[in-house]
């Protein structure tokens, strides 16, 4: 057998293997609730010191955005130095994005990534869009873009 044939053949076995598509987010919670957003948009995670109205970050002074409100959840009473603050883009905007708690970045099968149906009780949030399972936990995947328009 020519060394050709061998490579072409390995080449044609290599295309027929199907690639696993997988999604990267940012997993975090607002009171009770266990929340993700894709990596791509989020830069990094600070812990704020004070309530200031905004946080500096990289020379830059970001105003907070409020993600809780609009999907109907309330950010937990603990004191300001527990929370957290998810750092994000949109475009060429930045903004601080108060959580409670950020516990990993996860990279999930895509195909377990599934769009919330019209019928789940988290269908009303605002930026809702898809959910997933993390060890027995439903993850809600959020919308950033919409969210912070």
């Amino acid at each position: 057998m020519s060394p050709f044939k061998s490579t072409a053949m390995f080449a044609v076995r290599r295309r027929a293997v199907t690639t696993v598509e997988r999604a990267t987010f940012v997993c975090f919670s607002i009171g009770e609730h266990r929340l993700a957003g894709p990596v791509e948009l989020i830069d990094r995670v600070l812990r704020p010191s004070t309530d200031a109205p905004s946080v500096s970050c990289d020379g830059r002074v970001l105003p907070y955005a409020d993600l809780a409100s609009p999907l109907g959840l309330t950010l937990g009473r603990g004191a300001v130095a527990l929370r957290r603050v998810i750092v994000a883009h949109v475009n060429d905007q930045w903004w601080a994005l108060p959580v409670d708690a950020v516990h990993d970045v996860i990279s999930v099968d895509a195909s377990d990534v599934l769009p919330l149906p019209a019928d789940h009780p988290d269908a009303h949030r605002t930026g809702a869009i898809a959910t997933f399972v993390r060890g027995g936990s439903t993850v809600l995947v959020l919308d950033l873009v919409r969210l912070l328009r």
